[in-house]
This record gives C-alpha cells, sequence and structure tokens, in this order.
C-alpha cells in the first residue's frame, strides 16, 4: 500500500526537502567547479589564485554540509511513511558525500608541490575534474527531474552511471602515470598524497553514481 500511495504523497510531503537537495546540489557543483580552478592554478604555480578557489571550495562545502543537517531536520518532522523518509534521507547523505569528497580533494591538493607534478599527470587531473563537473551537472538534472518525470530521471541517472565508468577509465591512466613517471621535486609522502588526491577525484565520481542509483529506486516506485 505505501509504495502505491508514495507517488500520491510525496509531491507535497517531500517536496521541500527535494528543493533542498537541489539546492544542495547546486553548491555542490559550485564546489566541483572551484576545485577544477584550484587545479588549473595549482599547476600552473599560481598558489594564491589556487588557495582562493580552494576558500571558496571550502566554503560551498560548509553551506552545503549546513543545509544537510537543516534538511535531516525537515525530514525527521514532517509527515511521511517511513520507507519514504529512509529513501530521502539516503538521498541527502549521498549528495552530501559528493560536497564532502570535493572538499577532500582540494584539501590534499593544496599541501602537494602540484606545480612540480608531470604534465601528463597534470592533464589527468583537469580531465577527471572536467569529467566530475559534468557528472555532479547531470546528477543534479537527474534530481530535479525526479518529481517531474520519473522516466526522465532513470534516463539521467544512466547517463550519471556511464560517466562514472569513463571516470574510472581515466583514474587507470592517471594511476598508471603515477607508476611510471618520474616526479622530480616530490618526496614519498608527497607521492603518497598525490594518489589519494586522484582517489578523491575517483570517490566523487562513485558518490554521484550511488546518489543516482538512490533516484532510480525512488523513480521506480512513484512511475
Amino acid at each position: 500500500m505505501s509504495r502505491r500511495l508514495f507517488g500520491w504523497f510525496a509531491p507535497r510531503r517531500g517536496e521541500k526537502v527535494l528543493s533542498m537537495v537541489e539546492e544542495h546540489l547546486e553548491l555542490t557543483k559550485r564546489a566541483v567547479s572551484d576545485l577544477y580552478n584550484m587545479v588549473e592554478n595549482a599547476a600552473q604555480g599560481r598558489t594564491e589564485d589556487a588557495k582562493a578557489f580552494y576558500d571558496s571550495l571550502s566554503q560551498m562545502e560548509m553551506k552545503a554540509d549546513a543545509l544537510r543537517r537543516d534538511m535531516v531536520e525537515e525530514l525527521s518532522r514532517s509527515e511521511m511513511f517511513p520507507e519514504e523518509r529512509q529513501d530521502l534521507m539516503e538521498l541527502v547523505r549521498a549528495v552530501d558525500w559528493v560536497a564532502d569528497w570535493s572538499r577532500e580533494a582540494g584539501r590534499i591538493l593544496s599541501v602537494i608541490p602540484f606545480s612540480r607534478a608531470p604534465r601528463d599527470l597534470k592533464i589527468d587531473a583537469q580531465n577527471m575534474c572536467r569529467a566530475d563537473n559534468d557528472c555532479v551537472s547531470i546528477l543534479s538534472r537527474c534530481v530535479n527531474t525526479l518529481m517531474k518525470n520519473s522516466k526522465e530521471a532513470l534516463n539521467l541517472a544512466n547517463e550519471v552511471e556511464v560517466l562514472e565508468e569513463e571516470i574510472d577509465e581515466l583514474y587507470r591512466v592517471a594511476r598508471n602515470h603515477i607508476a611510471t613517471l618520474e616526479f622530480e621535486g616530490f618526496t614519498t609522502g608527497s607521492l603518497i598524497l598525490l594518489n589519494m588526491f586522484f582517489d578523491a577525484l575517483e570517490t566523487i565520481a562513485d558518490w554521484c553514481e550511488n546518489t543516482a542509483d538512490i533516484v532510480r529506486a525512488i523513480a521506480v516506485r512513484i512511475k
């Protein structure tokens, strides 16, 4: 019974939370965009500009985190079926991990001598950040479409999955470069952090896919 009623009641009871999720995704998109700009500036040795983008990224993540707390509070007092509340709670948490890992990538990048990295690896980072940008943008459209057109939301969730697989391939290329290129001026600790930086870029895409999976589960119930 609750699954059948979900489509009738969620637009009213879950509309505010979904609107907040959309706002959260906008903040996350800005954070990932700041991360890309940070990478470009760090690659050129423009330390102050890179720091400015990291500061902006951090602000976006902190605003997103505050919004997540508001969303959890809204969910806790809303009148929903437990199944509905659980779906939206998982969606909120998954979106927040996208923002968290964007800041983590920036945090790591801020302490490694990225301007000394080989050119190929700098390109790898730019390519992954660009693809992360695309992934978050499609995810945002996916969530925005959820209550309007569940079929389209499913299609967009599939696009997120395809992009995540492409980012996995970019990650494979980057790891190969880490293993085979020369890194003059890098300590062992810096190399470890560099690898963690690329892990973080890949994890951003992983959480985009995880979020899309939750959207897919909701869309199947309400279509």
